[in-house]
């Protein structure tokens, strides 16, 4: 591990998420470039060592127990280039900065997701949306690292995507994605965006530690309404709390354990499963060390 460069040992992962859980792990790098991120991986693979990829932390659950493995961050991976509407930005650039800059140039398509709190490559990984709107809408091409380590772009045809999922996830580490975004005016787009953001802020637990909402929509249902309506708000096991302000999310309510945070999960599962018939899908990616 001492050819790459930012190497940190033994780190507190709790850190590095909005939920404030997670185990110690034994490396975290946060690599230089594209190069040495591929150096990386051909070192873990020739060590068959295990390793996730971590973006801003906020849609993800981890396992708080000691993870034998590598954490690698991206915040290297930060070009943002602007040419006329087309706009490239590298997976670590946080969504949030990209969107303000979009909007400096009077491009307004990714304005939906000002508070989004992840970056680039996650969210187009895991197709980030709100207010009926999703980022692999104003996606032209993303360039990517296949599983034999080589470097492609995908037009954004040869990528499936859906609610809250695209065909990258398992498949592909996303290096860069090019959008193509409508031009208009950004401060009239911003003042209608402001009323519903503040409605946002007013309704979701945004203050509390969490991963925003924790179930995916059922088809022409809400999530948030079947845990509501079955009286769910307030649940408790162990330090998760189902919100008292919106039932979608799980909040990190008082030192939650990872075991904590997927017990309450499950229950909610359950309930809505037995009472409703409906399969409630987690939104974020959950990591349990002996599974990777």
């Amino acid at each position: 591990m001492k050819r790459f460069k930012d190497v940190k040992e033994n780190v507190s992962l709790k850190e590095y998420t909005t939920l404030k859980v997670g185990g110690i792990c034994k490396y975290f790098v946060n690599v230089a470039d594209e190069n040495e991120l591929i150096e990386l991986l051909k070192y873990i693979k020739e060590n068959n060592l295990k390793y996730i990829i971590l973006g801003n932390g906020s849609n993800v659950i981890l396992d708080d127990r000691y993870f034998d493995g590598i954490v690698i961050k991206l915040d290297n991976l930060n070009k943002i280039s602007f040419e006329d509407n087309i706009i490239t930005a590298s997976a670590g650039v946080m969504l949030t900065k990209l969107v303000r800059l979009m909007l400096d140039h009077n491009l307004v398509s990714l304005a939906f997701l000002l508070m989004v709190p992840g970056t680039v490559g996650a969210s187009v990984v895991g197709n980030a949306g709100c207010y009926n709107d999703e980022i692999m809408n104003y996606v032209k091409s993303v360039k990517v690292l296949d599983k034999d380590l080589n470097i492609k772009t995908l037009l954004k045809d040869d990528i499936e995507f859906g609610y809250r999922y695209t065909s990258l996830k398992n498949n592909y580490i996303v290096l860069e994605v090019t959008f193509e975004s409508k031009i208009g005016d950004s401060i009239k787009v911003l003042s209608e965006l402001q009323e519903k953001n503040e409605k946002r802020k007013e309704t979701q637990p945004l203050d509390k530690k969490s991963v925003g909402s924790t179930f995916k929509n059922p088809k022409d249902n809400s999530a948030g309404k079947l845990i509501d309506d079955l009286g769910l708000k307030g649940k408790t096991i162990g330090g998760a709390k189902v919100s008292d302000k919106h039932a979608n999310f799980i909040i990190n309510d008082n030192n939650a354990t990872f075991d904590d945070i997927i017990s309450l999960i499950k229950e909610v599962q359950k309930e809505v499963k037995d009472k409703c018939d409906i399969t409630l899908e987690l939104e974020p990616v959950v990591y349990k060390w002996d599974e990777l």
